[in-house]
């Protein structure tokens, strides 16, 4: 009987011993955000209207990636540059939109533009495109 007890016991401390642990490492780029503060006299009429104003961001982190397969969110100060609070846009109550183009953002104004400073934030956002 002590035997087959001593047999056993040798088995379990073997299967044991032979357990490996895997580590998983997920290897993904970490998102990265941009911060612009464009001045009141930053802002350009929009050709062909009365009321809609744009300025452009160059940003050269931006790329036919980022435009095509990961995500970019845009929020904008909502105190000039102190940044207490953003909101993000496209925002049809504040009136302001966007276009992402590979290499630069540009930010549409509908109405008057900024009279102070504003800051506006970029964040890119990094993913895989799993189609």
């Amino acid at each position: 009987m002590k035997k087959i007890t001593l047999l056993l016991l040798c088995m379990a401390t073997l299967g044991l011993a032979s357990c490996k642990k895997d580590t998983i490492i997920n290897q993904t780029t970490p998102n990265r955000t941009i911060i612009f503060d464009r001045s009141p006299n930053s802002w350009k009429l929009l050709s062909g209207t009365t009321n809609t104003y744009y300025v452009d961001l160059d940003a050269s982190e931006i790329d036919n990636i980022n435009v095509r397969q990961e995500g970019v969110l845009v929020y904008i100060s909502t105190d000039g540059t102190t940044t207490t609070g953003y909101f993000q846009i496209p925002n049809s109550a504040q009136r302001y939109d966007y276009d992402i183009y590979t290499g630069y953002i540009r930010i549409y104004s509908y109405g008057l533009p900024p009279t102070t400073t504003t800051r506006i934030k970029v964040v890119l956002i990094a993913a895989d495109n799993i189609t």
